[in-house]
């Protein structure tokens, strides 16, 4: 997001959450996210987990894209959005409907039944329940799991935006990663650890350039380990890695659907 277009205190965008997927170097895994603010009083939070998910599964189905996941954020009503959309897809997907002759295609093709009026009539339907607040790309550059039974991304995750300093991406990428050179510890109660790059802007001015997430099973989880840690004072290594990157904002995301 753009340090022009994006305030700290208004927006942070763009939720959340890291999906492990790898693929080959000509055609790489991306994933697309969509920062939803649903506005109060109306059944636009439900349309998301009926509507949108049904129209998304036919999407799949058709193999315009790989999966669709929908987040709620808890506990945060400050938050300049209530929902977030992730879309993992192949490049040569998104490649399919660049173009608005490659959109409708891909709807005729997904979504046979629904006319250019019934488009319209849904997309007016919409734009009077939600504010679209910002839209991102990422990959995943790394994630940790507790153990081998444990699956991400996970059901709870805590994501944390940060502006990485130009020119020391690599060195940030290998700080993080030294972090959990040992893995996570059976007695911590988060499940997993990931890290993800943007790739949709660069410069100097862009808010935010990578986020990590930590993954717990619920809520609960995260309240407990957040009360349980002691005051403490950054190690060297730590000192060194917050000389390049800053912690930009943090927010807790619950999964509502994960459709693959």
């Amino acid at each position: 997001i753009n340090h022009k277009s994006i305030k700290m205190k208004k927006l942070f965008f763009v939720l959340f959450f890291v999906v492990g997927i790898t693929s080959n170097a000509q055609d790489k895994v991306v994933l697309r996210q969509t920062f939803i603010k649903v506005k109060p009083g109306n059944n636009y939070a439900e349309d998301l987990k009926t509507k949108f998910g049904e129209i998304a599964q036919k999407r799949i189905d058709a193999g315009y894209q790989l999966g669709w996941h929908l987040w709620e954020v808890v506990g945060n009503p400050q938050a300049p959005f209530t929902h977030i959309i992730v879309e993992p897809m192949m490049i040569s997907q998104m490649e399919k409907e660049r173009t608005r002759e490659g959109w409708l295609e891909m709807r005729k093709e997904a979504i046979p039944s629904m006319t250019d009026s019934d488009w319209t009539t849904f997309m007016e339907d919409v734009r009077d329940k939600r504010d679209i607040v910002a839209e991102a790309m990422f990959v995943t550059v790394t994630e940790v799991k507790k153990n081998q039974n444990v699956n991400l991304p996970g059901d709870f995750g805590i994501v944390n935006w940060m502006k990485v300093k130009e020119g020391k991406f690599k060195t940030y990428e290998n700080m993080e990663k030294s972090m959990y050179s040992n893995g996570i510890g059976e007695n911590d109660l988060r499940t997993g650890w990931s890290l993800a790059r943007r790739i949709d802007k660069y410069g100097t001015d862009v808010y935010w350039n990578y986020f990590t997430v930590d993954w717990f099973s619920n809520y609960n989880d995260y309240i407990k380990a957040a009360a349980n840690i002691p005051a403490w004072d950054a190690d060297k290594n730590y000192q060194n890695m917050m000389k390049i990157r800053d912690l930009r904002e943090t927010v807790s995301i619950r999964k509502v659907i994960m459709l693959e």
